[in-house]
């Protein structure tokens, strides 16, 4: 099992290869967070160097994962819906490359041991040596209860959550009376201490 420690140094790997891979794009429409018709922007695409992992027909109860015959939304194409609530989870917005818009579920989050706490929908896109590939309906702040004691020392406010881009040049806002603590540099480092 990997510590903390080691998933949140991987974590920040991960959100600098994604602000790198957006940053370094030739099309224009890649570059600022990107985001889809729904939200203003236009899609971005990150290439993230993990291969997917679709699964079959089947239901792996070990796992949490559980995947439902939907069309265009088959297991198949779009991955099995998981619903074990993962560790260090950490959204990076829309991304069309990494979270095909036909599935349903275009926002793109990396977690370890399961899909965002307290989402439901995801959908298991690729798994590697960063943690596993997410695609869900929603584009929300997600909690990291396994990095709560990074919110040491802030009273009243002791769980830590990450806010992703929102497409807009931004971030989503974080839930009330949040406050920002320990934001990186780049657009998925966005963390607050929350009640």
């Amino acid at each position: 099992m990997t510590s903390p420690l080691h998933r949140l140094l991987l974590g920040s790997l991960l959100a600098s290869g994604i602000a790198v891979s957006s940053a370094c794009s030739d099309d224009p429409s890649t570059t600022g967070g990107g985001g889809d018709a729904t939200d203003g922007g236009s899609p971005s695409r990150s290439d993230s160097g993990a291969t997917g992992d679709q699964g079959d027909d089947a239901t792996d109860g070990d796992s949490g994962t559980s995947e439902r015959d939907s069309g265009d939304e088959d297991a198949g194409a779009c991955g099995p819906i998981v619903t074990t609530p993962g560790e260090t989870c950490v959204g990076f917005g829309a991304k069309a490359e990494t979270c095909d818009p036909a599935c349903g579920q275009p926002y793109g989050y990396v977690c370890f041991d399961g899909a965002p706490p307290g989402f439901d929908g995801c959908r298991k896109v690729s798994d590697s040596a960063l943690g596993q590939t997410y695609c869900c309906p929603k584009n929300e702040c997600v909690a990291q209860p396994d990095q709560d004691t990074m919110c040491n020392g802030t009273a009243g406010k002791p769980h830590r959550f990450q806010c992703p881009p929102n497409g807009n040049g931004g971030n989503v806002a974080p839930p009330a009376g949040c406050e920002e603590k320990g934001s990186g540099g780049s657009e998925v480092e966005k963390f607050y201490c929350c009640p």
